[in-house]
């Protein structure tokens, strides 16, 4: 079972997940859809959490459990707020199309994120144009590489683009927790 944590246990939540027949709402994001330069650390953790709540949904649903995952393109949080003070990924950002690149309200996903939990949604896509997306995703890393080979060229030499060392900074909400 993929949600075994060593072999013969179970992880914390599953019993009581089993007892109420519960719903386990896993959060991904536009990222689990489809690579990103200088992204690269997000996109992979984002596409692990859609396969595991593909597998638990599978694994559980004879249990009626019902586990969902919700896809959400960038939120105004702090951790969009410390990607945005890398210049190279607002000029990236600021290459995209107008709705990807658009930051979404909190309260708007919140209130998407309850109503999918009382509903118990498979899947609840913020904003809701997301949809449109998963029958075309296949096509993303070729979209993605065709425009990065130009954009990134155009970037050579920013410190930032240096996607290893962006994978591995921190955010705003880190050094706030830190400074302070």
């Amino acid at each position: 079972m993929a949600v075994t944590a060593k072999p013969g246990r179970r992880a914390c939540f599953l019993p009581d997940l089993l007892d109420t027949r519960g719903y386990y709402l896993q959060i991904a994001s536009l990222a689990s859809m489809g690579a990103s330069p200088l992204m690269n650390a997000d996109c992979a953790s984002k596409a692990r959490v859609e396969a595991f709540a593909h597998a638990l949904h599978a694994e559980l649903a004879h249990r009626d459990v019902t586990v969902g995952i919700a896809y959400i393109n960038w939120t105004d949080t702090e951790m969009i707020w410390g990607t945005d003070a890398q210049n190279v990924i607002t000029e990236v950002r600021s290459q995209c199309p107008r709705r990807p690149a658009r930051c979404i309200r909190r309260p708007l996903v919140a209130e998407r994120l309850a109503t999918a939990a009382v509903r118990r949604e498979a899947s609840v896509y913020v904003p809701a144009w997301l949809r449109v997306v998963q029958p075309v995703r296949a096509l993303f890393p070729v979209v993605v590489t065709r425009v990065a080979r130009t954009e990134l060229a155009r970037l050579e030499g920013h410190p930032a683009t240096d996607s290893h060392r962006f994978a591995r900074s921190r955010g705003e909400a880190d050094e706030r927790l830190r400074d302070g």
